[in-house]
């Protein structure tokens, strides 16, 4: 299992909530997705990977993971980072949610883009 920190996910996502989540809390959650104790969601719309969710909690409160598996890799990606009560998104990290869709689909082009520009680190 390998956990892929892309740039662009850490100064949209991780860097603005450092105070909440640190790195190392990021790879304690993404390890707990790569074990199983996650929640699958869909909308990932490249081929073989899967979007799980993971309930967290942090310094200061509770938040949500969203991760990107590419499965036959076992490559986990971290694309997108809420607090539970997150003014943004809301609190429904669902496909019934355009605003969440919208945040998810952009995150997804920007982790494609690292990925093929090699913007990214091993964590």
């Amino acid at each position: 299992m390998k956990i892929i920190l892309c740039h662009s996910i850490l100064r949209k996502e991780i860097n603005p909530l450092l105070k909440y989540f640190s790195k190392g809390d990021i790879r304690k959650y993404a390890k707990k997705a790569a074990k199983g104790l996650r929640v699958e969601i869909k909308g990932s719309m490249i081929s073989s990977t899967k979007l799980v969710k993971v309930y967290m909690t942090g310094k200061k409160g509770a938040g949500r993971l969203i991760v990107l598996i590419y499965v036959k890799k076992d490559y986990y990606i971290p694309v997108l980072v809420r607090l539970k009560k997150d003014k943004i998104v809301g609190t429904n990290l669902s496909k019934g949610n355009k605003v969440f869709q919208d945040l998810l689909e952009k995150n997804l082009s920007s982790v494609m883009k690292d990925l093929k520009e090699g913007n990214f680190n091993e964590l």
